[in-house]
């Protein structure tokens, strides 16, 4: 038997990212009743970090708004007060069921959800698909930087799956539909989050970070500006982030002595020790990609990886165990190296080749305007 996924591939691509299959058996136990949430309450969703051959829950936390909703279709209710966000959703499920593109089209967002071809080509796939599929639930919406997602429990059959609905702020307070996936990296963060396996997409207990993360942390930063309209006045995201110079590492001594010893390591095998050594200090698939990679290269290749890897020069770090994110200085500027403890508790150099969502955090934007400061880091640190 086909999968959603198989037999329904632009109702997938049409809301974004894959949507993990779960049995329907799974539920989330949101309470009951036909009106819809009262005001949102903050969230703290731990960083989900994909290493080369998992994902994992980190101790970085961003903080957004979240909305829970009764398992009934609230959305339909025309008794219910619903806020800018809630009517924007039922206006489009109702736009959808009805096959009504003018209204879609009039309920997207002015700028960023009516580009002409995409808009045609993902309304025919909701107007099309949506005969087969049922939209069964609409448990939990999220609202950060100008967006609002709302994430729907659609039935297949005997399968179920979450898919976004996600809205974008306008000008006069209201909120325009965004028919195509949105790049934005706190978007991505949230996602990400949700369909993990620590997640509501697979549990009924997802992990959110603890008070205690919260207390510990160093350093706040707003990742982006907001979407939608710039005067947008609600709320925003944060990244809370433990983090240390390794000059005056406080808190962090014993991390930034490992670090410190873990780069002098890798940096010695590799200049001295020769290129399996230097692999064993890589997670397994950075290690086959290097070794592979240097099987192949010449001389001069050779060198110039050499030269790039032993000069450089981490000066700080963030704490967001069982992930630790090191800055390093060179002659050609600063650098994002990630580190994960093996089975041993050894630390070993994680996505060598492999960029990820992680590196639109830590390597742009904010945090990297941060890392250059003369004092790093200071312009988001907590007083």
């Amino acid at each position: 038997m086909k999968t959603v996924e198989e037999r329904y591939p632009a109702i997938v691509r049409a809301f974004g990212l894959v949507r993990t299959l779960m049995l329907i058996v799974v539920g989330l136990s949101l309470g009951c009743g036909a009106a819809a949430a009262g005001p949102g309450h903050p969230a703290y969703l731990p960083m989900t970090f994909h290493a080369e051959s998992q994902s994992i829950r980190t101790t970085a936390c961003l903080q957004v708004v979240e909305r829970t909703y009764p398992q009934s279709a609230w959305w339909e209710d025309t008794r219910s007060t619903l806020d800018a966000p809630e009517r924007a959703l039922q206006a489009v499920i109702a736009a959808i069921k009805r096959r009504d593109r003018t209204a879609l089209y009039q309920h997207s967002h002015p700028t960023l959800g009516r580009d002409p071809k995409r808009f045609d080509d993902q309304a025919k796939a909701f107007f099309q698909q949506f005969e087969a599929l049922e939209l069964s639930a609409v448990p939990r919406a999220y609202e950060f930087d100008g967006l609002a997602v709302f994430f729907a429990k659609i039935r297949f059959k005997q399968q179920t799956f979450f898919a976004p609905f996600i809205f974008a702020s306008e000008d006069d307070g209201s909120f325009g539909f965004l028919p195509y996936r949105t790049d934005t990296v706190t978007y991505q963060l949230v996602d990400d989050w949700f369909n993990s396996m620590w997640g509501p997409a697979a549990t009924a207990n997802p992990a959110y970070c603890t008070g205690e993360d919260i207390k510990r942390a160093t350093h706040r930063v707003s990742l982006v500006p907001s979407s939608g309209t710039a005067n947008w006045a609600g709320p925003r995201s944060s990244l809370f982030l433990v983090g240390a110079s390794l000059d005056t590492p406080g808190r962090l001594a014993t991390l930034v002595s490992r670090v410190s010893a873990a780069m002098r390591d890798l940096k010695s095998a590799l200049a001295g020790r020769g290129i399996d050594d230097f692999a064993a200090r890589l997670t397994p698939d950075g290690a086959r990609r290097v070794k592979e990679w240097f099987a192949t290269a010449d001389q001069a290749e050779r060198g110039r990886y050499q030269a790039a890897i032993t000069g450089q020069q981490p000066f700080f770090l963030f704490d967001a165990s069982p992930l630790v994110i090191v800055y390093t200085k060179s002659p050609v500027g600063v650098r994002v190296m990630y580190f994960t403890f093996n089975a041993g508790n050894r630390l070993l150099w994680t996505n060598s080749s492999y960029i990820t969502v992680a590196d639109r955090v830590f390597d742009k934007g904010p945090l990297r305007d941060a890392a250059v400061l003369a004092q790093p880091f200071s312009s988001i640190a907590l007083k």
